[in-house]
């Protein structure tokens, strides 16, 4: 497969309209709840059509009892409304069309409740999956990705409200069609001229809207520095040294900044809006006004009964309501939509990473990778890095630049220097977690960007230095590294022991089965070393497929005898395998096959232990340094 040598990095997220943005949220309504919705919608359409049936049931009402009244004194009112069945037949509907419309209240209630859970559960599961199977690792390294998930994750809080609204104004239409129908009775103008005087006061609203949503677009940094703050005041991981350092008061005091500055700049805004829309809604009521002074003055001049007057009169304020109604359902269709716009430039998202054709269904490579594998394993000729560069996302600065180095097959490769040469981006190239800005990396003769992912990345064991510690038991914190065998009791303690970390697990009373971490119920908590202990050990599960290991700073937090044993451990298991350790220690230097020392992003010195002492550069200085620290 033939593929050029410079890779440009333009994963940006993709301009959706505010219609696009409420047509799919639709769709993605429709699809999560049809049952719901359908459901909703025909409730709705009873409900909306009742309160114009009662309005004319009480204007036939009224016209029958002034008839009866203006002809007949009578000492037996029931005997007089049972003998006309006009005046018993419309008392019996209002009293039935509004117990209909209390009990389908309460229906459309449970409804809308079971639509707005039903959509979200399916809105976020939409986006967890968008997340956690982008290949593309900048998607949680370059500030303006992670402010389309911050919004995102908003917008998943959205959605239900959309949904709310979405059957809120089918409510809303079905009351307004026959009210304006009924209400034109009156005369053609009258719901034409409610219509014109509302319109100014749709258009304001929208257009702070607008407004509204830029800011929050541009608050979005704000927004997620607000929740780092947060976390930081109550995560587990700060707790200890927040208070040891009594840096409560700080933080508390930034956060407080934070929203001030959020908060100060939005309510300008929405205090602006609230001034122009409260003027464009007095002038709304000119609308209500006219019709109604026309239909007193008719009922005076004797064109209207009392009944028209009842029933004209409250239709007026029935198209008001409704046209309300609609107004507010539909400046909130446009917020939301707003609101909701992130998710679908998240889900829309496509990562830098390439890969040939894989099946999404199961995320394993196809025959392609198959006839892959056997080419590999028949001529293994190791890893040739060629001019290679790369920049992170968002940045013009290369923090490798120009690297060509071989790692041969079955050999141990330590890559030292100082922290920021370098080391843990070269790690994450080689992993597959970023292409290089230009250059290559071939394995086995191929382009690495020639495999699929998943094939890459079942051949590759990683220990990185910032580790998972995940919130499950310790069979699955060291079973994740090869889940085919999470349920093989021998391997996970085959691992475990190889990683050191066997005689800690054995003093647990619940053993493989005991959760790691203080945030579950009976959970325990470890140390640093041990943690990594473990990460070690999940690394290992995967030594039987992997063909590459990349250890990235795998002895930071051990202690120097403890690391001298997890030395040793490496060497055994890294034997007929391609390893590459990223450290800033050199303890596992000398025994490594070859040394290569990184600074600027360059490799700088390359060679034995012994050949780069003698040649008493930057690797015999860093050594000696270091040594004379346990002397």
């Amino acid at each position: 497969m033939s593929r050029p040598d410079t890779y440009p990095q333009t994963m940006q997220p993709i301009q959706i309209t505010t219609f696009q943005s409420l047509r799919r949220s639709l769709g993605l309504i429709i699809k999560a709840a049809p049952i719901e919705l359908r459901n909703l919608i025909l409730l709705n359409i009873i409900r909306g059509a009742a309160p114009s049936g009662v309005l004319f049931l009480d204007k036939l009402i009224i016209d029958e009892v002034s008839r009866l009244l203006s002809r007949v004194q009578t000492a037996q009112p029931l005997a007089l409304m049972l003998s006309h069945p006009i005046l018993l037949w419309s008392i019996a509907g209002v009293l039935s069309l509004k117990l209909i419309g209390d009990s389908l209240e309460t229906m459309s209630s449970f409804a809308a409740t079971s639509l707005r859970d039903r959509v979200q559960g399916f809105v976020e599961g939409k986006v967890l999956e968008k997340v956690a199977n982008f290949d593309d690792i900048a998607l949680f390294e370059n500030p303006e990705l992670l402010n389309i998930v911050e919004l995102a994750k908003t917008g998943v809080s959205k959605i239900q409200q959309l949904a709310f609204t979405v059957s809120m104004t089918i409510t809303g239409i079905f009351i307004f069609i026959p009210s304006v129908g009924l209400a034109a009775t009156i005369a053609w103008w009258v719901p034409v001229l409610m219509l014109i005087s509302s319109s100014p006061s749709i258009y304001i609203q929208r257009k702070y809207s607008r407004i509204i949503w830029r800011v929050q677009r541009k608050q979005a940094k704000i927004s997620r520095e607000m929740n780092l703050s947060a976390r930081v005041l109550t995560g587990e991981e700060y707790a200890k040294e927040l208070r040891l350092f009594g840096l409560q008061e700080l933080w508390l005091k930034r956060w407080q900044g934070q929203f001030v500055q959020f908060f100060t700049e939005m309510q300008q805004i929405r205090k602006k809006g609230a001034i122009v829309v409260l003027f464009w809604s007095v002038f709304s009521r000119i609308g209500v006004a006219l019709p109604f002074v026309y239909v007193v003055m008719g009922a005076l001049g004797g064109r209207y009964t009392l009944g028209d007057l009842a029933l004209y009169s409250g239709l007026i304020v029935q198209v008001e309501q409704s046209l309300q109604i609609l107004i507010n359902t539909s400046t909130n269709l446009y917020d939301l939509s707003l609101s909701i716009t992130p998710i679908f430039q998240l889900l829309d998202l496509k990562p830098e990473l390439q890969s040939p054709i894989v099946d999404v269904a199961s995320r394993l490579p196809l025959l392609e990778d198959s006839r892959q594998d056997s080419d590999v394993k028949k001529d293994k000729i190791g890893i040739e890095i060629k001019h290679l560069s790369f920049c992170y996302p968002g940045s013009n600065k290369s923090t490798v630049e120009d690297i060509n180095l071989t790692i041969n097959p079955g050999e141990m490769l330590v890559l030292v220097g100082e922290n920021g040469a370098g080391k843990t981006t070269l790690g994450k190239l080689l992993g597959r977690l970023y292409d290089p800005t230009s250059g290559t990396i071939d394995w086995n003769g191929k382009d690495l960007r020639s495999y699929s992912l998943a094939y890459v990345r079942s051949r590759i064991a990683v220990v990185m230095q910032d580790y998972a510690r995940f919130p499950s038991t310790v069979r699955e914190n060291v079973g994740f590294g090869n889940l085919l065998s999470l349920s093989d009791d021998t391997a996970i303690n085959q691992a475990i022991s190889e990683a050191g970390i066997a005689a800690k697990v054995n003093t647990l009373s619940a053993g493989l089965e005991t959760p790691l971490g203080k945030q579950l119920e009976d959970g325990i908590d470890l140390s640093g070393g041990q943690w990594q202990r473990i990460a070690i050990a999940r690394a290992l599960m995967r030594l039987d497929t992997a063909e590459v290991l990349i250890f990235d700073e795998p002895t930071a937090a051990l202690d120097p005898k403890t690391e001298h044993e997890i030395y040793s451990i490496f060497r055994q298991i890294a034997a007929g395998k391609t390893t590459v350790v990223i450290s800033h220690r050199l303890g596992l230097a000398k025994i490594a096959d070859r040394i290569a020392v990184m600074e600027n992003g360059k490799i700088a010195e390359i060679g034995t232990h012994d050949e780069l002492i003698a040649s008493n550069g930057i690797y015999c200085s860093m050594f000696t340094r270091q040594a004379s620290s346990y002397i």
